[in-house]
């Protein structure tokens, strides 16, 4: 009997060790909170959700997991960066060009073109991971969708003045990413939300927009216009950044995890916006819209305007010292 007694109270023992384990594993398990600064339903946002959250979360069982919260209802475009810095969300996924105020460095990103790669093997990511941990509290994990570009669409053909676009007396909506170019074409910037365009395309509010190379299909507003410019412009500077003070608190295995995740979808997003950006010409095609193909000196004339233009900019809010340290490691002449 006293064996049966020994043995009771050896299982149990035994039984409360392993679910003080189990229970230190599932402890050790930090969960993050992540928004994306565009909309759940877009491109550039499931983008982000498929090739990161969902690996990350399939990979980083047991060790790092990131919850998803939502998009702009979350906290609206201009607060994403103070969302971050502060800690209200860990993980942020967002254009730099929404917080150029706070970080204008992102706009070197918009007007590089250069590859992710090839501007970390030159030096130029370590300059942004600086500035991030300094002006927004953020640690740098991935630039995403950088395979994506910018078009310009117009409701009539897109003006030629010897040889080259020129866009004066147009009114095209716009953002911080392509409001130099339209400013460097003559046209007059217009700022409203992507909800208001296609109305104020059908009331002559606007002439035209600028739009990624891909998301614009899937949202009606092809059959609003009549050409898209090519070639298109820029590149998507679209960061993953986590929120540095949660960043230094998480356990080694699951920074490396995030790191080498982020790495894995910062190469997959690139070529996931090449399908993406066939898959849109294809959609706007259908709608009617015709593609406007500068050739020749005119076509190399737009991009010079576009990246002049752009670097014209950050030089505006950047010492001349650190714009050409950052064209020099994010910029090649063509």
């Amino acid at each position: 009997m006293r064996r049966l007694h020994l043995s009771l109270k050896g299982f149990t023992l035994l039984l409360l060790a392993v679910v003080s384990l189990g229970l230190s594993a599932s402890a050790a398990e930090v969960v993050l909170r992540a928004q994306t600064a565009l909309p759940k339903k877009h491109d550039l946002s499931q983008s982000f959700l498929d090739l990161f959250v969902a690996k990350l979360n399939k990979e980083g069982k047991g060790v790092v997991q990131i919850d998803y919260v939502g998009g702009p209802e979350v906290n609206p475009p201009n607060k994403v960066a103070a969302a971050i810095q502060r800690g209200v969300i860990d993980v942020l996924h967002s254009p730099t060009a929404y917080y150029g105020g706070e970080a204008p460095q992102g706009l070197a990103l918009i007007a590089a073109n250069k590859t992710p790669e090839e501007i970390r093997k030159d030096g130029g990511f370590s300059i942004i991971e600086r500035v991030w941990k300094e002006k927004l509290n953020a640690k740098v994990v991935a630039w995403g969708e950088w395979g994506a570009q910018f078009h310009l669409y117009l409701v009539k053909e897109p003006p030629m003045v010897d040889g080259k676009v020129d866009l004066k007396g147009l009114k095209m909506r716009s953002t911080g990413a392509y409001r130099p170019l339209l400013n460097a074409l003559g046209a007059s910037p217009v700022e409203m939300p992507v909800s208001d365009v296609y109305t104020a395309l059908e009331r002559g509010l606007v002439d035209g927009f600028g739009w990624p190379t891909v998301g614009l299909g899937s949202l009606g507003l092809a059959k609003a216009v009549k050409y898209r410019l090519d070639p298109p412009f820029y590149h998507l500077a679209n960061l993953v950044l986590v929120n540095m003070d949660k960043w230094n608190s998480l356990p080694k295995p699951a920074q490396e995890l995030i790191l080498k995740v982020g790495a894995e979808y910062e190469q997959a997003s690139i070529q996931r916006m090449h399908d993406d950006a066939k898959a849109d010409t294809a959609l706007v095609e259908k709608d009617g819209v015709k593609i406007f193909e500068l050739k020749g000196q005119a076509r190399k004339a737009y991009l010079a305007a576009a990246y002049n233009a752009m670097w014209g900019r950050i030089g505006q809010r950047l010492s001349k010292e650190e714009v050409e340290q950052l064209r020099e490691k994010m910029y090649k002449e063509e």
